[in-house]
C-alpha cells in the first residue's frame, strides 16, 4: 500500500517541489493543506489535474486545531514546511509568531491525540538562523552549539520555540532540520525589492543548499524509510542541513557569484559601508555530513548552480553594460526601503544601527573605499575594535583543518555516545550554562525524559537532556529571546560568552525589548521617500 504524506506549505517553493518529487516516485499519496484564497484554489486545481487521486486537498489553516486533527488522520508522515519566512516575517512579525509556533504546536498536539500517534513521523523544518551570527573566530557550527538568534530576528525566535516544542513533545518519531538558505532559480528576483539581501556582512561565513538537493533529502528520507532501509537511529534527533563542500563561501563571495552572472562584481554595484558587520544568521556546518550519511542528497555546489542560472537566463548578460543603471535604479532604490540597513542609518533607528554595525560611530568609521575594506576571503578581517587582522582564509575555511579547539564547547564530553551520557554529564553541561541539573535520578542513556534544571537566576524549569545537551536549549524564562539580553547573560553563562564576545565588546550593554522588531512594520506605514542626494551622500561618505 502507498504511504500517505501530509505536506504543509505546499504553495511555497520548497513544499511544492517536494510534492512534485514524491508524486514522481509513484509510492506516496500526498495530502496538502491550503488556505482558502484564489491563488490556492488555482493551485488545488493544478494538483488535481496533474496527480489525480494521488493528491488529497484540504482547504484550511494550520492555525486551526480541528483542521490539523483531520489532516493527520491516517497519514504516515508529516512534512511541516508551512512558515512565514524573511522578508515577510520582518514586515509581519505577528503573523510569523502565530504561524511558525502555533501552527507547529497544533500539528504536534493533533498527532499526540491521534490513535496512530505512536506511528506518525513528524519532520520539523527549522533554520540555520537559530544559531545567529558567526564570524571568522568560530565559523563552524555543530548541533549542540548555543542558540543565539540575532537581534530583531523574529523568524529565528519562532523557529526555535517551534522546534523545542517538537523535541519536548514526547512524540515517538520526530526529526528537526536546521536548513541552510535554499538556492532556487528565482531567488535573485524574489529578493531584489526588499532590503533583506543587504543584511549580509561581507565577511560572514555562509553555507547554502540548492533546491534540488533539499528536495532530494526529503524524497530520500521518505523513500528509504518506507522501504525499511533508513536506520531507526535517524529519528528523535536534530540535524544541520547544508550543501557541504562546494556550497560554502562568505557574504562577499556570494555577492561576487551573483553579480558575476551579470558580468559585474560587488565593487561596481555596492558600497562596502552599506552592509552590516554583524548580527547576521549564517555559518558553515561542521556536521552536515551526519544527515548526508543517512540520506545521500548532497550533489550540487555553488559553481554548478550559478552556471545553470547563467545558461538558462541569457538576459543576465545585460548587466555588464548596465551596471551603473542597476546600481542607481535597483540597488539604491532598494536601500530606501525600511528593511534595508541604510534606511536605518538615515532614519535614526539607533537600536538597529547598534545591533548590526556596533553604533553610529562604528558605522561612520567603516572604510568607504573597497581597497581599504578588509575582506575575509582575501586574508583580512576587521576585529570588534575596528582594527585589521591578517588571517589564513584557506586554512580556516577547510573543514579538514578544523580541530576541537576551533569548535565551541558544549560543556561536557560530547564525544561520548548518547547511550553513555548520564547525570554527571548533565551536571557538567548545566554548570557550563551557569546552572544545575536537579534530577539526581536521571538514567544513563535516557536523553528524552523531562528532567528538572535550574538556571543562574534560580529559575527551575523542565527540559530533556537531549534538548539541553544536544539541541542547545536552556531556561525559557531568561535565556530565550525575546527580549534580547545576551550581553548580560554572557557575563553569567560561559556557554553563551564563548561566542557572544567574538563580535561584541564586554561592556557594550546591548539589550532589546521583546517587541523591538515591530519597528519595521511601523516604518512600513510611515516610510518617507528618501531623496537621491542623501543616498549619494552615503556613497561618498
Amino acid at each position: 500500500m502507498k504511504k500517505r504524506v501530509l505536506i504543509t506549505g505546499s504553495s511555497g517553493v520548497l513544499g511544492g517541489a517536494v510534492v512534485e518529487s514524491l508524486q514522481k516516485t509513484g509510492d506516496f499519496i500526498v495530502r496538502v493543506i491550503l488556505r482558502d484564497k484564489p491563488a490556492n484554489r488555482a493551485l488545488s486545481a493544478k494538483f488535481t489535474a496533474l496527480y489525480g487521486q494521488n493528491v488529497e486537498i484540504m482547504m484550511g489553516d494550520v492555525l486551526d486545531y480541528a483542521t490539523c486533527l483531520a489532516a493527520v488522520s491516517e497519514v504516515d508522515y508529516v512534512l511541516h514546511f508551512a512558515a512565514v519566512v524573511p522578508p515577510v516575517s520582518n514586515h509581519k512579525p505577528e503573523l510569523a509568531e502565530k504561524t511558525n509556533y502555533f501552527g507547529t504546536k497544533n500539528l504536534v498536539d493533533a498527532i499526540a491525540a491521534s490513535k496512530r500517534g505512536g506511528e506518525i513521523k513528524f519532520v520539523e523544518v527549522g533554520s540555520m538562523s537559530e544559531y545567529g551570527n558567526r564570524d571568522y573566530h568560530h565559523p563552524w557550527a555543530r548541533v549542540g552549539d548555543p542558540l543565539l538568534p540575532s537581534s530583531f530576528d523574529c523568524y529565528a525566535v519562532t523557529k526555535i520555540r517551534a522546534e523545542r516544542y517538537v523535541v519536548e513533545s514526547g512524540l515517538k518519531y520526530w526529526v528537526g532540520l536546521r536548513v541552510a538558505g535554499v538556492l532556487y532559480e528565482n531567488i535573485l528576483w524574489d529578493n531584489v525589492s526588499d532590503g533583506l539581501m543587504f543584511y549580509t556582512p561581507l565577511n560572514a561565513p555562509i553555507e547554502m543548499i540548492t533546491l534540488n538537493d533539499t528536495v532530494a533529502l526529503f524524497r530520500n528520507m521518505l523513500v528509504f524509510d518506507a522501504e525499511g532501509t533508513l536506520d531507526a537511529s535517524f529519528w528523535r534527533r536534530i540535524y544541520n542541513v547544508g550543501g557541504g563542500y562546494g556550497a560554502r563561501t562568505t557574504g562577499y563571495g556570494l555577492f561576487e557569484m551573483g553579480f558575476k552572472l551579470m558580468g559585474s562584481k560587488p565593487e561596481k554595484l555596492l558600497e562596502p559601508h552599506w552592509l552590516p558587520v554583524r548580527n547576521y544568521f549564517t555559518t558553515w556546518y561542521y556536521d552536515d555530513n551526519v544527515i548526508n550519511d543517512y540520506l545521500k542528497f548532497q550533489s550540487e555546489d555553488f559553481e554548478g548552480f550559478f552556471d545553470k542560472l547563467k545558461r538558462s537566463h541569457a538576459y543576465f548578460k545585460l548587466g555588464k553594460p548596465l551596471s551603473p543603471v542597476i546600481k542607481r535604479v535597483v540597488i539604491e532604490r532598494t536601500m530606501k526601503t525600511p528593511n534595508a540597513p541604510m534606511y536605518w542609518v538615515e532614519n535614526g533607528m539607533r537600536d538597529r544601527v547598534q545591533a548590526f554595525f556596533g553604533g553610529y560611530d562604528e558605522w561612520g568609521n567603516l572604510p568607504r573605499k573597497w581597497d581599504k575594506y578588509p575582506i575575509f576571503e582575501h586574508g583580512k578581517v576587521m576585529n570588534i575594535n575596528g582594527g585589521v587582522e591578517t588571517v589564513d582564509y584557506k586554512l580556516i575555511s577547510d573543514k579538514n583543518n578544523v580541530t576541537k579547539n576551533w569548535l565551541l564547547s558544549h560543556g561536557y564530553d560530547d564525544s561520548k555516545a548518547d547511550n553513555a551520557l548520564g547525570y554527571y554529564d548533565f551536571c557538567e553541561a548545566a554548570e557550563f550554562r551557569g546552572g544545575k541539573c536537579l534530577s539526581k535520578d536521571a538514567r544513563v542513556g535516557d536523553l528524552h525524559t523531562m528532567l528538572n534544571w535550574q538556571c543562574h537566576n534560580g529559575h527551575v524549569f523542565k527540559a530533556t537532556a537531549y534538548g539541553v545537551l544536544k539541541a542547545g536549549y536552556w531556561c525559557k524564562e531568561c535565556c530565550t529571546p525575546a527580549p534580547w539580553d545576551f550581553d548580560s547573560l554572557a557575563k553569567r553563562v560561559p556557554y553563551f560568552a564563548q561566542i557572544w564576545y567574538d563580535t561584541h565588546g564586554r561592556d557594550e550593554g546591548v539589550r532589546l525589548s521583546a517587541n523591538c522588531y515591530y519597528d519595521i512594520p511601523t516604518a512600513d506605514e510611515n516610510a518617507p521617500e528618501l531623496p537621491p542626494d542623501k543616498i549619494k551622500k552615503y556613497r561618498k561618505g
